[in-house]
């Protein structure tokens, strides 16, 4: 008979043979992903640098203000006197921009009416008379020089002058008209 059957007429309970300690699982150490790694780590650094620079930015700032407390007076006296050599200068300009205005209107005045669109709209004022000098022979009627030529006696002042088509091309080449080229004419 066995163990097993001799506990049974006993009635008794079996009797289990001592069981080995059961086995603990070894401890495991926790693992984090690697992405929330990074990601955590990464937030970390982006803090550290952000606090970096939001305390270099305050430093900057601190020293800029104590610096501007510093410097106002200073600052204040030169910018005085700066001020004070540039208000005689300012003056003058505003004197010569005014006289090179009515240099210019004068200069337009002199230059016939069909012709002012010609000059520049866009430039400035020194601009417009230069190239007025520059352009002036263009710009203003020629008058013909004075030979007396062709000078009639005071019987024909009534009666209108005719125009040979020789004559009629040469007013047209010095930009006179028929009538002004006739009354030229006549005062010869």
């Amino acid at each position: 008979m066995t163990v097993d059957d001799k506990n049974i007429n006993n009635n008794q309970e079996p009797v289990t043979p001592p069981a080995a300690e059961p086995i603990k699982p070894e401890p495991q150490e926790l693992m984090i992903p690697k992405e929330r790694f990074d990601s955590v780590n990464q937030k970390y650094k982006d803090e550290v640098k952000a606090r970096e620079a939001a305390e270099k930015a305050l430093k900057d700032a601190q020293e800029i203000r104590l610096k501007e407390k510093e410097d106002y007076k200073a600052l204040y006296e030169q910018t005085t006197s700066e001020l004070s050599e540039l208000k005689p200068k300012a003056e003058a300009f505003d004197s010569y921009r005014e006289t090179m205005g009515k240099l210019l209107e004068a200069q337009i005045e002199e230059i016939p009416e069909e012709l002012r669109g010609l000059i520049p709209e866009e430039s400035t004022v020194k601009q417009k008379i230069d190239w007025i000098a520059k352009n002036k022979k263009l710009l203003l009627k020629p008058v013909g020089p004075d030979i007396a030529a062709g000078v009639r006696g005071a019987g024909g002042a009534d009666s209108p002058v005719k125009l040979s088509p020789e004559e009629q091309q040469t007013a047209r080449t010095f930009g006179y008209t028929d009538e002004e080229y006739a009354k030229n004419k006549e005062k010869e």
